[in-house]
């Protein structure tokens, strides 16, 4: 039963129709479109990259060399974390008499993260990320999308940004971490 699946989603997919919905959810994610299927799996930040129509711009918010993961699982949940290389080092939980408000601001201010669902636009090589919750409660149901290019292991998300009036392009560089498929 599964080998006739399989073959209605192949035809499905040749003449350039949707995949079928009785198809089980297994067999749905694992005959996937290319660009979903190659983006399941967990990516670590290598850079970002903030230009405007004057070269570099420095980034208000990410420092130089942050670090974080991304990652995909093929049921089209999806969590992001960036972290500023040298973060104020507290015990937590951040109290009274350990500098309480200022260094709770310090961590907000140096980390970076949300979860929610995702999916791909195969037509104009597209991610969109479906926020579910985020450290910034606003972006609660925020839907951002970013240009991707995937070259071997390394994934590239491009988008544009304001910088202070200023439009720019922000870049993503994501390295795939060994393993994690």
């Amino acid at each position: 039963m599964r080998n006739l699946g399989f073959a209605v989603l192949i035809v499905a997919v040749l003449i350039g129709g949707e995949a079928p919905t009785g198809l089980a959810d297994a067999s749905r994610a694992e005959y996937a479109a290319p660009l979903h299927r190659q983006l399941v799996g967990a990516w670590r930040l290598m850079k970002i990259e903030v230009t405007g129509s004057r070269g570099a711009v420095r980034d208000p918010f990410y420092q130089a060399d942050s670090v974080g993961t991304i990652i995909y699982d093929a049921s089209g949940w999806m969590s992001v974390q960036i972290a500023a290389p040298r973060r104020d080092n507290f015990k937590a939980p951040v109290g009274r008499g350990q500098g309480g408000a200022p260094l709770r601001l310090a961590a907000f201010d140096t980390y970076y993260a949300y979860f929610g669902t995702w999916s791909v636009d195969e037509a104009t090589a597209r991610v969109s990320h479906h926020v579910v919750a985020s450290l910034f409660p606003a972006e609660t149901g925020a839907d951002y999308s970013q240009t991707i290019t995937i070259d071997g292991d390394r994934l590239t998300f491009t988008g544009p940004d304001t910088i202070a009036g200023e439009a720019v392009t922000r870049t993503k560089i994501w390295q795939r971490l060994p393993g994690a498929r």
